[in-house]
């Protein structure tokens, strides 16, 4: 593993550097433009040119020996885990700018597309040196970064009184998460005496550690990471900001922000504490029975609160909570299986979860309404209802994990990565099991109302137009990959588990 300076780590964060200064160059342009209505169109064409030319750079950045690279005298580590995460948060910054661009949400809550477009590359910026982090400081800092670009874009718009109190609520949760967070990092760095990853796994194989202080800390860190997951008990947040910020932000959240958080999750449990070894903390903080209980309360509270909503929003958030739990519990086994299942629920949950809030922006469109009971004999309106309520339906039962759709393997995968660790987390895999059959019951509900009941309540959906090929394309276009990756899902499990290659 090479250790690079600063000026040669360079050439190893080319993505980065791109994604920084084209941001500049934007904020720059931006001041030129004297009509901001007119420039909606070019804000949203030069962000997606922005998000993709990373992409490229990013993949072309990707070598192909797996071999560890510390940036930056240590500060960042580029790996696979690294990579596979950037190019998860990447994919969900681009369909953020698209759903941005077909939502009326969005087009019309505000005039100056330009700015938000700025945080939206800002914040794809954060999640990924978020991804890379391999160091307290550097971790802090670009989950600081992420956090306040986040706050930024659920205000955007001013205009809506549930908007603002969102955003109020999202800043002050954020803030109080974040100074727990830091001053556990701060006890944890007078324990160890060390920021780096390396230098404190190496002090905790080589020390014997104990004293409740270690404990505080340890669950101090865990609440600012769990706050940016939304899990249990620091979920607080979630169901407000999922209804008060705009459809499109709320996907995102739902998905590239929650990889983010997982991506700093994993590398620091795995690069301190390591994987399949018992270091000496092991007898003085279970770190992995600690995961195993916030893995299992997230994902029954989650589950038991969607049961009783009324709003989809609120509904798909309380389902975020309860995704955050299961993906939890692959962290808990402590396992390169673990972090494979990880990554390779978060890809499939990444298809279903973005699919089924991009219905939910096209029924909003149309309805002006985000309520449940809109969606009521949806399939018998037109044949614009009915491809909606098709592809509704493949995302649902994806997100119960029904076979034969890709939901259904990245459970079997995690609950396969929980059994393979023996009786001490059975308990768990029960547990699993358990809620998957209580989401059933109201992600059915939906589907209740959307294919059996045949009265038409609400306004009537207007009649697919040609120009609207992009949203039903990106709709379909994942749909499919629901399907494929729930009946071929080896290439995408291959290509997990290089993350958990990456975590030795």
């Amino acid at each position: 593993m090479a250790t690079m300076d600063n000026f040669t780590s360079l050439s190893s964060f080319t993505a980065e550097i791109f994604l920084a200064g084209f941001i500049i160059l934007l904020l720059a342009a931006s001041f030129f433009r004297k009509n901001r209505e007119s420039g909606m169109g070019f804000a949203y064409a030069a962000g997606i040119f922005g998000i993709v030319g990373t992409l490229l750079f990013e993949l072309q950045g990707w070598t192909a020996d797996n071999n560890a690279v510390y940036l930056f005298y240590g500060m960042l580590r580029n790996d696979s885990l690294a990579h596979l995460f950037k190019l998860l948060c990447l994919l969900s910054s681009l369909l953020l700018l698209v759903f941005s661009l077909v939502s009326r949400e969005t087009n019309r809550r505000f005039d100056n597309t330009a700015e938000y477009v700025l945080l939206i590359l800002s914040a794809t910026f954060g999640m990924m040196l978020m991804a890379s982090s391999e160091n307290l400081l550097m971790m802090y800092l670009s989950l600081e970064f992420l956090s306040l670009t986040s706050y930024m874009l659920t205000g955007f718009t001013d205009r809506d009184a549930k908007t603002s109190e969102a955003a109020v609520k999202y800043l002050l949760y954020g803030g109080i998460a974040s100074g727990v967070m830091l001053y556990g990092l701060s006890l944890l760095y007078g324990i160890t005496g060390a920021l780096d990853y390396a230098s404190m796994r190496e002090f905790f194989a080589g020390h014997e550690v104990s004293g409740i202080i270690l404990h505080i800390s340890i669950i101090m860190v865990m609440a600012g990471m769990g706050f940016k997951i939304a899990s249990f008990p620091f979920h607080s947040w979630c169901p407000d900001v999922y209804e008060g910020a705009m459809t499109p932000f709320t996907a995102f959240l739902s998905v590239g922000s929650k990889a983010a958080g997982f991506a700093i999750i994993i590398r620091f449990f795995s690069q301190i504490f390591g994987l399949e070894t018992t270091t000496k903390l092991g007898h003085t903080f279970d770190w992995q029975t600690t995961i195993a209980v916030l893995s299992a309360c997230s994902m029954t509270f989650g589950n038991l609160a969607a049961l009783q909503q009324k709003n989809i929003k609120r509904l798909l958030a309380y389902s975020s909570i309860a995704h955050a739990g299961y993906i939890l519990m692959a962290v808990a086994c402590r396992s390169q299986l673990g972090v494979t299942s990880a990554f390779f629920y978060l890809s499939v949950y990444f298809l279903m979860n973005f699919g089924a809030f991009l219905v939910v922006i096209i029924i909003s469109n149309e309805l002006n309404s985000d309520m449940v009971s809109d969606y009521e004999g949806l399939v018998w309106k037109n044949r614009k209802g009915a491809f909606l309520a098709a592809m509704f339906a493949i995302y649902l039962f994806s997100l119960t994990g029904v076979p034969p759709f890709a939901g259904f393997i990245g459970k079997f995968y995690l609950l396969l990565s929980v059994l393979e660790k023996g009786r001490a987390l059975y308990w768990l895999a029960g547990v699993a099991v358990l809620n998957t059959v209580i989401s059933f019951y109201y992600y059915s509900r939906i589907l209740r109302l959307m294919l059996l009941s045949r009265r038409l309540k609400g306004a009537d959906l207007s009649e697919m137009q040609r120009g609207d090929y992009l949203p039903y394309s990106l709709m379909a276009g994942l749909a499919i990959l629901t399907i494929l990756f729930g009946i071929y899902w080896t290439p995408l499990y291959n290509f997990s588990r290089l993350a958990g290659m990456a975590m030795k």
